[in-house]
């Protein structure tokens, strides 16, 4: 059935220790975010089974507002499906789908989730959508004086900047992005580096992996080319790879190839995705 968290002060705390036990890790991270104002039971709405008080079936919705085929579209992300092991076999799983289905149906566009099994979401009609990564070819940058910082979650002042950003920025892609998406951003990106250029007021999420240099976002207030993003970034480093829809940057050419992500990304029938090449921002998954 559907629940509310701010109707029950314990069911929060009963619902994570669930999902915890199965995704371990999942605890921690939603009660460190709490500490920025990322808080999981404000943006999640769950469908759960009870038996004497303890929480036995989860699966929450959280609503999003992407841009997809260039519009603005209202999608439920499916996540933290799970059922307490001595409960399996029961129908449970197959009980919380056709409720939050229902429930997706009167209340938004299109809904997404992220699985390793495919098979458990296939009779619900959800399907895979393959993800790409874009290798920049023919990149001849030329460093520049950078004034790149790392900016931390725990200072006032930088946690605003990044607040302000996501609250405020030009989409990444016309084809993919999220829009105004704060909790699951910080959720995210809680252990994970975030730079900031003060001169084009600018966040730049990446790391560099065996030498290749993984762009995972860009928040900006206008748009910059890709070129000019790049040349700020001081290390070095041998390749460039997009983990988003680089639709929006035509100054660097780039290679699509098929992506190995966390996850495996499944639409419902009426997503509807019309590009060429998928790729859900990475900072964003759920």
């Amino acid at each position: 059935m559907l629940a509310n968290y701010s109707n029950d002060p314990t069911l929060f705390l009963r619902c994570i220790n669930l999902i915890d036990s199965i995704f371990p890790g999942t605890k921690n991270m939603a009660i460190s975010g709490m500490k920025y104002n990322a808080c999981w039971d404000k943006i999640s709405s769950p469908f759960i089974v009870e038996k004497n008080g303890e929480v036995i079936a989860h699966l929450g919705v959280t609503p999003l507002e992407i841009m997809l085929n260039g519009k603005i579209r209202h999608v439920a992300a499916i996540h933290g499906v799970c059922v307490k092991e001595s409960f399996r076999g029961k129908g449970l799983f197959k009980q919380l789908m056709q409720e939050a289905l229902k429930y997706i149906e009167n209340n938004f566009d299109a809904s997404l989730l992220f699985t390793d099994n495919p098979n458990l979401y296939e009779p619900f009609n959800f399907t895979v959508l393959p993800e790409y990564d874009f290798i920049i070819t023919a990149c001849d940058i030329t460093k520049t004086v950078s004034d790149l910082r790392v900016l931390s979650l725990d200072s006032s002042d930088d946690l605003k900047i990044i607040q302000t950003l996501l609250h405020d920025h030009v989409v990444i892609s016309n084809q993919m992005s999220l829009i105004n998406e704060t909790a699951l951003f910080i959720l995210n990106n809680l252990n994970n580096k975030l730079c900031f250029s003060s001169t084009l007021n600018t966040l730049i999420i990446y790391e560099i992996t065996n030498n290749d240099l993984y762009i995972k976002d860009i928040l900006a207030k206008k748009q910059y080319q890709l070129s000019d993003i790049i040349k700020l970034i001081p290390e070095n480093y041998d390749k460039i790879v997009l983990q988003f829809c680089p639709d929006k940057y035509v100054d660097l050419s780039y290679t699509p190839i098929v992506a190995d992500t966390d996850g495996i990304i499944m639409i419902s029938e009426d997503f509807n995705f019309k590009g060429k090449y998928f790729r859900y921002p990475t900072p964003y998954r759920c």
